[in-house]
């Protein structure tokens, strides 16, 4: 028998003994969420071709999950959409003033694709974080608080990201029901007001799940050579592609605003082809450690899938840590 071959009968032989351990009254009636302590381990995935185009049509046998190396058994697969919970964050700092108009015209134009068992919020960063719009349904609130976001102050970008996270940590503990989450961020600078660090940022992204897509609208600073560029501005490119590839999500670096359009329709392409899957781990290993999870797809597809690279495994309340008593995943 060849390596897929062993790989399939693997997936049916764990899935088999896992279901077998779960008593019926701890599966909910989605399939989704499992009571008593078990946790379900939920990735969005996105699978492309080797030309970068989506690949739809496959499923839970064509799926190979591991985390830290092991094979796991999948409990949860959606070929079709799963509703999606979308938070767009922008940059409203004064130095977005000029750009606001086109800015608004293309998030609007990504809200207007979402359907109609989808929400999304709206976060305005400046030198402090607002959340003009929380989740809704209503397409038409969402387009409003766009329409009416305003540019003053600083740019506090880590403390928005880490807020918005929270919400999103705590939506998914809060209600049962599978939902994708995802984050776009768009901001055109370096972060100048946040209390927080980006490792705060990336410890809990670890933890929430949240698929992330950064915007990074560089504007006069494309015309300068890298070897100018203040070291502040490449470590905050940096950051914010580490962010979204830990993520599973993808950063783009818009040289002009008028970019943005296309953008926010790549990045609304993708959503729209995706697969939800989830497991629930069978690692012995305590809380607090960072688990790396790896999706593959077995032949006789060719194709590559991209996920977030791992998760947190504590439970516990996300908290706040001293960044010099942070172990890998944290404290809780």
């Amino acid at each position: 028998m060849n390596m897929h071959g062993l790989i399939r009968m693997a997936l049916a032989t764990t899935t088999l003994g896992a279901l077998a351990a779960i008593s019926p009254a701890g599966l909910d009636a989605q399939g989704a969420v499992f009571k008593g302590g078990v946790e379900m381990v939920p990735l969005t995935v996105t699978v492309t071709d080797a030309a970068g185009r989506y690949v739809r049509g496959l499923s839970d046998r064509d799926f190979a999950v591991f985390e830290d190396g092991v094979l796991q058994p999948l409990s949860f697969f959606a070929g079709e959409q799963v509703p999606l919970d979308l938070a767009l964050l922008v940059d409203t700092s004064g130095s977005m003033g000029q750009n606001l108009p086109l800015v608004r015209k293309a998030a609007s134009g990504l809200v207007r694709r979402l359907r109609p068992d989808d929400r999304g919020a709206v976060v305005e960063v400046k030198g402090s974080v607002g959340l003009p719009q929380p989740l809704t349904s209503d397409q038409a609130k969402i387009e409003g608080a766009i329409h009416a976001l305003a540019a003053s102050g600083e740019t506090a970008l880590y403390d928005g990201l880490y807020v918005v996270l929270k919400e999103f940590d705590r939506e998914r503990r809060s209600h049962p029901d599978v939902r994708r989450q995802a984050l776009v961020v768009l901001s055109d600078g370096v972060d100048t007001k946040s209390r927080l660090a980006f490792e705060d940022v990336m410890e809990l992204s670890h933890r929430a799940g949240v698929n992330i897509y950064v915007i990074v609208l560089r504007g006069r600073a494309a015309l300068v050579p890298r070897k100018q560029r203040q070291h502040t501005e490449l470590q905050a490119d940096y950051s914010m592609r580490a962010l979204a590839q830990e993520a599973g999500g993808r950063v783009f670096f818009a040289n002009a605003v008028a970019e943005l359009p296309a953008v926010y329709d790549a990045i609304a392409d993708e959503l729209a082809n995706q697969y939800e899957l989830g497991y629930v781990s069978a690692s012995t290993a305590p809380g607090r450690t960072f688990r790396q999870v790896t999706v593959r797809i077995l032949p006789p597809a060719s194709a590559l899938a991209r996920t977030r690279r791992g998760y947190c495994a504590s439970r516990s309340p996300v908290t706040v840590v001293n960044v010099a008593s942070r172990n890998a995943c944290g404290g809780d």
